[in-house]
């Protein structure tokens, strides 16, 4: 029986998922010291004013210095909240962050407030995923939030962050929802990918 790619991203989600999970908390804060880094030294990064960003959720890769480097260093500051089936990026800043002023969400995961202003644009869109292949997909939890928000193109770039071992060599199956990344940034280094 031949696996649709809905059939085929289930099972390297759950592959790749036990992988991840099967990391010590000691190995998920060091080797996302080394992501951070990597992204904070790159020139996407020094060169961007708005920042979109996750707050991580079990084993994904960890984004507190990417936060306060960014808060520190006087860049706008965004974090996601899901609007009905939607993803909107609400301004956060220093305060909120410092003092936890989050909502929590249906899925257990910290949001900023609705009430909190945003911006029409952002430079960087950081996005968490569970597996990454070498052609700039990625696979999510499966609810579409991020590909659906890239389709409305309102970034300059973006950028996934994974431990090496979420890297897969063979190509992610796609459908035409899905949404390519600019650049992935591991423990190891980065990975820029073909724009078309």
């Amino acid at each position: 029986m031949k696996l649709d790619n809905q059939g085929q991203k289930s099972i390297l989600r759950k592959e790749i998922l036990h992988k991840r999970n099967s990391l010590s908390q000691f190995q998920i804060a060091s080797i996302s010291k080394l992501i951070q880094k990597n992204l904070i030294e790159s020139p996407e990064f020094i060169e961007s004013k708005s920042i979109g960003i996750y707050l991580p959720i079990g084993s994904e890769v960890r984004t507190a210095d990417i936060i306060r480097n960014s808060l520190e260093s006087k860049k706008t500051l965004l974090l996601p909240r899901v609007i009905i089936n939607d993803l909107r990026f609400y301004i956060v800043e220093k305060k909120d962050f410092y003092q936890d002023s989050f909502d929590i969400n249906k899925f257990g995961v910290k949001e900023p407030k609705e009430t909190n202003g945003n911006l029409d644009f952002i430079d960087l869109l950081i996005v968490p995923g569970i597996a990454f292949d070498y052609y700039g997909y990625r696979i999510g939890y499966g609810h579409g939030y991020y590909d659906k928000y890239m389709t409305n193109g309102k970034f300059s770039k973006a950028i996934g962050l994974a431990y090496d071992l979420q890297k897969i060599k063979s190509p992610i199956p796609k459908s035409e929802y899905d949404k390519k990344i600019d650049i992935l940034f591991t423990e190891s280094g980065f990975h820029i990918f073909d724009t078309f």
